[in-house]
């Protein structure tokens, strides 16, 4: 596979990365190898799988080179040297192998930065869980995915019915790395001749629909106007300087159990999602005695601008909206109002095409000053903690037969944001993932029990 640019968006991921903020996301796939003819999945099984597919999704093989004096962002070249068992690794759970103990060593592995030097992803085969089943962990550097394009990858990965499909691997001959000097001289031209060309582009296409190009002019303008409104957030527990190590926690409920409550008290699932991270806030706060009444805490929410054009395509296309969440003392079904209100008038606005015009204009900017606005950017208070909801197929998934039961989401942390919760509904689960710098977040087994209550109280006052 020749040489490819890393879009602007992608190359913030790596950008933003230091010792203490490690750019990468997770995926804990629980498995149930009682779905295969002998009841056992072991290692090689998923090896065998994983290596015979590795061809469709051919980055998985390539490796960032950094364009000699950082005058073009990154590119992607094929690791001549790639070794699938750098990256195919295994560990065992201690007993009893519990959600405890696999988050343990989930939050271990996360605090771990990727080598650079190698494709960016590792995959872990985790033995030694409770009633014989295993765990998949799979750690790959934002600059290579996002939510969306990772629920792709799983689905390429796994299978939709439970006879294993071993794929006949087409043969691969790694193309050679570009000498530096063919680096620069690749850069230089793109400096020289894509822009010149995009604004040739702009002006034909201008020339054929002007009203669309002022039409998106304008709601790219629209959307900066409404993303700078939003002001600075409130202050929040979870503004802190993020250490180097990780904490985790997990929980999971039906897709279903969210679709009903959605269906009895209005919204959509995913305001059920935000209520419900709401109503688990409002808990925590109270355990640590700190003031609720009359209280938001502002939530980053990527949003995917992925279209279906670009499905199965590795990279970012996300952007974000800022949603307040009541985590004071509040009716459950009046939280769920409150934000279905909220989330509703963002929709209407412009934020997210804001955002998507902001993150993006750094595609013909130098390196250098891309590299400083990132870093400016995640410094700033933007807001009080992530929360990211990738859907995916509520269809059964297995891999090498045994069949997937939850997937729970791992998630990086801003640099001065010190939670991070995702939700992956995949198999008909909502898996929720929560991420946690170390210091900040000692309490975050009782964020996820939190969680549990919170679903349990929205859906009785709704009536469900």
């Amino acid at each position: 596979m020749p040489p490819h640019r890393l879009s602007a968006l992608d190359a913030s991921f790596l950008y933003l990365e230091r010792p203490t903020m490690h750019m990468h996301v997770a995926g804990v796939s629980v498995l149930d190898p009682s779905t295969r003819p002998d009841g056992k999945l072991r290692a090689e099984d998923l090896a065998a799988v994983m290596t015979s597919r590795l061809h469709l999704v051919p980055r998985f093989r390539q490796r960032v080179v950094p364009v000699p004096g950082n005058v073009a962002r990154p590119v992607w070249v094929d690791d001549e040297d790639f070794d699938v068992e750098f990256h195919l690794r295994r560990a065992a759970l201690p007993a009893p192998g519990g959600r405890r103990e696999l988050a343990d060593f989930v939050q271990r592995v996360h605090s771990r930065p990727l080598d650079r030097s190698k494709p960016l992803w590792e995959s872990y085969f985790i033995e030694g869980l409770e009633d014989g089943l295993v765990a998949v962990l799979t750690k790959v550097h934002h600059a290579m995915i996002d939510g969306i394009s990772g629920v792709d990858i799983a689905t390429v990965i796994f299978d939709f019915s439970p006879e294993p499909q071993i794929l006949a691997p087409e043969p691969w001959h790694p193309e050679s790395q570009p000498s530096r000097a063919d680096l620069l001289r690749e850069a230089l031209r793109e400096q020289v001749v894509h822009p010149v060309s995009a604004v040739a582009g702009s002006a034909q296409a201008a020339l054929r629909t002007p009203g669309r190009v002022v039409e998106g002019v304008g709601a790219a303008l629209a959307g900066v106007r409404d993303l700078m409104g939003v002001g600075v957030p409130p202050k929040g527990p979870f503004d802190l300087k993020v250490g180097t190590n990780r904490r985790f926690s997990m929980a999971d409920a039906p897709v279903q159990r969210f679709k009903d409550i959605k269906n009895a008290a209005g919204g959509t699932v995913n305001d059920v999602v935000l209520a419900v991270v709401a109503g688990a806030l409002h808990r925590v706060l109270k355990a640590r005695r700190e003031p609720t009444r009359g209280r938001t805490l502002r939530a980053m929410v990527p949003v995917s601008v992925r279209s279906e054009a670009e499905k199965m395509a590795l990279g970012n296309r996300v952007s974000m909206i800022f949603v307040d969440l009541p985590v004071g003392p509040i009716d459950p079904v009046r939280r769920l109002h409150r934000i279905s209100e909220t989330t509703r008038g963002l929709k209407e606005s412009m934020m997210a095409v804001g955002a998507d015009s902001i993150m993006n204009l750094g595609t013909w900017a130098p390196p250098t000053l891309h590299h400083l606005a990132a870093r400016l950017v995640s410094r700033g208070r933007w807001f009080n903690l992530v929360v990211s909801n990738v859907p995916g197929p509520q269809v059964p998934m297995y891999i090498a037969g045994a069949r997937m039961l939850v997937n729970y989401p791992v998630m990086p942390l801003a640099e001065n944001v010190g939670l991070s919760i995702a939700v992956t509904s995949l198999v008909g689960s909502m898996g929720f993932g929560f991420t946690g710098d170390w210091d900040g977040m000692p309490d975050i087994d009782f964020m996820a029990t939190s969680l549990d209550d919170a679903v349990d109280e929205l859906a009785k006052a709704a009536g469900v």
